[in-house]
């Protein structure tokens, strides 16, 4: 068994000097910490690996869509849908402002509910149509 260049039993005597020096709570205390970090080491390289990988994948892609000339296609259809997205967010904010103006038009400030009610002693009449207004000439 060989482990970093060390052998089985140099291993052991390591391990034993270690047990010596920080005693056996803080030796399992430190293995636990150790197991730790090379999970969390694993769990990176892993990542990174990944990464890389689809890099390359991505890199792949792209020499394939310029061989075929469409990477020029896709940038177009890119800036294309760019454009469409500016153009909705402007939509978007025009939409808002008119609606606030609408609501500003249809309820001044210092509207409330309360202006909709008529006086007390006044009934509104609700149904059939209004009376003809008398005239003044």
């Amino acid at each position: 068994m060989n482990f970093l260049g060390i052998g089985g039993l140099e291993l052991v005597v390591v391990f034993l000097v270690a047990l010596l020096v920080v005693g056996p709570v803080r030796l399992v205390q430190g293995a636990k910490t150790a197991r730790k970090y090379m999970t969390e080491l694993r769990r990176q390289r892993e990542e990174l690996t990944q990464m890389v990988e689809e890099a390359v994948d991505m890199e792949d892609i792209r020499e394939r869509l310029d061989q075929d000339g469409l990477l020029d296609e896709v940038r177009d259809l890119s800036s294309e849908l760019n454009d469409f997205r500016e153009d909705a967010r402007s939509l978007t904010t025009d939409a808002a402002d008119f609606k606030s103006l609408a609501q500003s038009v249809v309820r001044p400030s210092g509207y409330s509910k309360a202006d909709d009610k008529a006086p007390s002693g006044v009934e509104l009449e609700t149904s059939g149509s209004a009376a003809e207004p008398e005239s003044v000439y």
